[in-house]
């Protein structure tokens, strides 16, 4: 009795000509493992398809699988032979095809797959990955092949400053132009009028005929001629030597091919990139940099589907290129998978755009080559994907390199091609993916020492740092420099010939009460600006803190001293008034003044500047006139912070009024005195001052925004930086006042001895340290917050003081992972004790524990509402399928499990 049909439908083909079309959809059922498990290959010939199948398969078995597989009324039977219906005419009768039995008697059967494109032999396997290498290349030897769908992309460029880059490093880069149908490098190379002695058509055709493995005529020979094809050499011992793709003049197509190279049997599917790396061992090379033949050539496949190999696929904005740079990654993904740690990640370059004209045609690219990049990454045995989403997303990152008019008209010459190359600086946008060297950063910024010192540095950092990740307490208590950043050189560098009045707004944790404190320890206005390293500044005035975060009041003693020096020098009293009296006079008006009453919440804020300032008031004069005529005398500028102590998170009318006229009114008022006597600066959160103002909230923050706290990614690199300096544990040339004055592209190398180059060993497979560590911390506008930073040093310095055996630098990597963690959740208690309004929803997201990101809102009881707040701040990103998404930062500490997906969800 016939077994009856799989109950699944299997996907049937459209038009079937002939028997590639058989072969082709058999080959896609057995990648998308719908086989039945009776089969084990297929063998496509022009008159017949052939079956291999378990012995004691049924006739009746096969027939009714291929009608499934083909269609019903496709299988019909001539004489007890099986045939296959076919669309194409023959004499004006329908053709077939054969189908053909035979069982194999082992019960399985084996095929030798190489990795091309098209596979020789149908088998079941083709629904697995590739035999990965049995070792790594010789040397540890690096390869990096560039690779796109479309010609004209900027490939070959890309490439060549690539090779630019790494010879600059002192290193010896052999490039390898293996475009064997529109050779650009080489066309370059021949412009110049250099003698071509050994070519890339050489190597594959010495390699062919060699015996069976025995490769040393082909590396001997190539490393005789090749010598004489040096292009570059730099003073640090750097130089590129580049392989043409031919020495033949003639554009004719190749006799030898890099398929035809693994076709022996002896020899390994990996053959030619096996081979290449013995090459370059002999001649002393560093790097390989190979230029391919774009698109979906068996040119190519050799080089692309070996996982050892890095893979820098090239793409502008078209969809054509872009849908077909995503089809490449993801067959890559799923035949020779770059396991994290072990192979180098596949990358991606965007080109050709403009960066005031495709924001969000780039931002969507990003987002769909991000998937395929993460989706592509293997993982290693037993290797929590979720663990290491962080390592994973930073490997996810496409690079862009806009579009620049020079590149419209290359010239011909390899020297005036370079010469371009350099002075666009193509060659730095491709840092993130540039290999590194372990000798690289031997020098001051070393960490290699004595365990004894090392192991010494790395708690010195730890109790430092974990010092200030409240560094409010510290703050008041010496004088020493802070890390300058763009704000607040903004805020003192705007205000060098008169006394400032403005809003310094931060989030939680961006540092607002440490630069308060440090004003307050500075003294003047003056003493602040040089801590800054802020020069030209001419106008000077006591600080004089009125109000202050309660977590000071029983810190230091410093803000009410600078109160009582004020009010001894210019109001004739002993004691300005305490920070106790301040804050009870401004409760009472809270409870006393009416909401609407805005010339009342002015008058108040004005007593309460005069009581900072010890001068008392009287029957005869108002508060107004009383602050006048002190501005007479004396000059002062007045700092305000700890608001949201005082109005917790500005839900009453009465709240919202008395910040609102502060933040309007009060700095109005003062501007308009003549003379500008007085100035004041505000810390404040900005969510207080959108619910404070919420009708011009835009506007006002918009008018200050300069002076707004934000910590971006490179911001994040120079505290770091900063505190490892400042703490003494990094030994290092640079003081902490010289960091900010530092090079973006300097930043990385002065990092190294903190954390090292990668987040493993210097030649490892894994991410690199100064992109992992501000994407680990940053939340989905990108944006880093101060304590995250020094909280995160302080864990992963604490946790690398057991790590005995990574003595390179200060933070080990299995350290900086599990300090990731710990911050997390930290961040996460923080929050819900900082801003009460969104503790119930992050309690909603930590009772979820069954939920997998991305979620609906359904899943995790959330309502829009709530699901704004915590988008608005950073904490969520919605998709374009409408599920959310959890910033690293705070996944941890809800303790959600993810999808293996990248974070390139951020604000467009």
């Amino acid at each position: 009795m016939p077994e009856m049909s799989q109950p699944h439908i299997i996907e049937t083909p459209g038009r079937v000509f002939t028997w590639v079309d058989v072969d082709e959809h058999l080959a896609h059922l057995a990648s998308i493992e719908s086989w039945p498990g009776w089969l084990r290959s297929v063998s496509g010939w022009w008159d017949a398809v052939e079956l291999a199948v378990e012995a004691g398969t049924t006739l009746e078995s096969v027939e009714s699988w291929l009608q499934d597989a083909f269609g019903a009324g496709s299988i019909f039977r001539k004489g007890g032979q099986l045939m296959l219906s076919m669309d194409s005419i023959v004499a004006g009768k329908t053709a077939s095809l054969e189908i053909i039995i035979e069982e194999n008697e082992s019960g399985s059967e084996s095929a030798r797959r190489l990795p091309l494109w098209r596979e020789r032999r149908i088998v079941r396997e083709i629904a697995n990955e590739l035999d990965r290498p049995e070792d790594s290349f010789l040397d540890d030897m690096q390869i990096v092949a560039f690779h796109s769908f479309k010609g004209g992309v900027g490939r070959t460029v890309h490439a060549v400053a690539y090779a630019e880059a790494v010879a600059k490093q002192g290193k010896h880069v052999l490039l390898i132009d293996a475009d064997l149908e529109a050779p650009g490098i080489t066309w370059m190379y021949r412009s110049q009028g250099r003698q071509i002695d050994f070519a890339y058509d050489d190597f594959l055709s010495l390699a062919h005929g060699s015996n069976g493995n025995d490769i040393s005529q082909v590396v001997d020979t190539a490393a005789e001629f090749l010598p004489n094809q040096r292009v570059r050499s730099f003073n640090n011992g750097g130089k590129i030597t580049v392989m043409p793709s031919t020495r033949n003049s003639d554009l004719t197509p190749p006799r030898i091919e890099p398929a035809d190279l693994l076709m022996h049997p002896s020899r390994s599917p990996y053959f030619l990139t096996n081979t290449l790396a013995e090459l370059a061992s002999k001649f002393e090379v560093d790097l390989i940099v190979i230029d391919l033949r774009a698109g979906m050539s068996e040119l190519s496949s050799p080089l692309l589907l070996d996982p050892r190999v890095q893979r820098v696929f090239v793409t502008t904005l078209s969809g054509q290129s872009l849908d077909g740079t995503e089809m490449m990654i993801r067959q890559l993904g799923r035949r020779a998978p770059s396991v994290r740690g072990l192979d180098p990640a596949s990358s991606v370059v965007i080109t050709q755009f403009r960066e005031d004209y495709h924001g969000s045609e780039v931002q969507e690219a990003k987002e769909k080559i991000g998937r395929a990049l993460f989706d592509s990454i293997g993982l290693s045995q037993n290797e929590d994907p979720a663990v290491n989403a962080t390592d994973v997303e930073v490997l996810a990152q496409p690079i862009l390199s806009p579009f620049r008019e020079q590149l419209l008209a290359l010239p011909r010459s390899w020297d005036a091609v370079v010469r371009i190359i350099s002075s666009l600086e193509i060659g730095d946008k491709l840092d993130p993916i540039l290999p590194t060297f372990p000798e690289v950063h031997s020098g001051p910024e070393q960490a290699t020492s004595h365990p004894a010192d090392l192991l010494s540095r790395r708690t010195r950092l730890a109790q430092h740092a974990k010092a200030l990740v409240f560094a409010e307490r510290v703050g008041l208590s010496n004088s020493s420099g802070f890390l300058a950043i763009d704000p607040l050189k903004s805020l003192v560098g705007d205000h060098r010939t008169e006394l400032p009045l403005g809003l310094v707004v931060g989030a939680k944790g961006a540092g607002k009460t440490f630069l308060f404190a440090k004003a307050c320890a500075a003294g003047d206005w003056k003493s602040f600006a040089r801590g800054a390293s802020v020069d030209g500044v001419r106008v000077n005035a006591p600080i004089l803190p009125v109000l202050e975060p309660t977590n000071l009041q029983s810190e230091d003693p410093t803000t009410q001293h600078l109160r009582d020096d004020f009010a001894r020098r210019y109001a004739g009293v002993d004691n300005g008034a305490t920070q106790i009296e301040i804050a009870d006079l401004l409760k009472d008006g809270l409870l006393t003044i009416r909401p609407d009453d805005e010339l009342r919440w002015r008058e108040l804020w004005v007593r309460t500047l005069l009581a900072a300032a010890g001068v008392p008031l009287s029957a005869d004069l108002s508060p107004f006139e009383r602050i006048i005529d002190l501005g007479k005398k004396a000059r002062a500028i007045f700092v305000i912070d700890g608001l949201e102590d005082l109005l917790q998170s500005v839900n009453s009318e009465s709240q919202q009024t008395a910040l609102r006229v502060l933040l309007t009114d009060v700095v109005a008022w003062l501007r308009s005195l003549h003379g500008r006597p007085f100035g004041l600066v505000v810390f404040v959160r900005g969510d207080l001052v959108r619910r404070a103002v919420p009708q011009n909230s835009g506007q006002l923050l918009d008018r200050y925004s300069r002076y707004t706290l934000r910590w971006d990614k490179e911001d994040a690199l120079r505290l770091a930086l900063w505190v490892s300096i400042y703490s003494e544990a990094l030994v290092s040339d640079i003081i902490p006042d010289e960091v900010p004055g530092i090079e973006l592209r300097e930043l990385p190398s002065k990092l190294y001895g903190l954390w090292g180059q990668k987040m493993g060993r210097e030649k490892s497979r894994e991410a690199r340290s100064y992109l992992w560590v501000p994407a680990a911390l940053s939340d989905f506008h990108g944006q880093v917050q101060a304590r995250d930073v020094v909280g995160f040093l302080a864990e992963a310095a604490r946790l690398s003081q057991s790590q005995a055996d990574w003595t390179d630098r200060l933070l080990a990597p299995p350290a900086m992972r599990s300090a990731l963690f710990e911050c997390s959740i930290q961040k996460i208690d923080a929050l819900k004790q900082e801003f009460p309004d969104v503790r119930a929803s992050l309690e909603k997201l930590q009772n979820a524990a069954s939920v997998t990101i991305p979620f609906t809102l359904d899943q995790v009881d959330l309502r829009s509402e709530e699901t704004t707040v915590l988008v608005e701040s950073g904490v969520l990103a919605r998709d374009s399928d409408g599920r959310y998404w959890v910033a690293e930062i705070y996944r941890h500490g809800l303790n959600l499990k993810s999808e293996r997906r990248p974070r390139v969800l951020g604000k467009r």
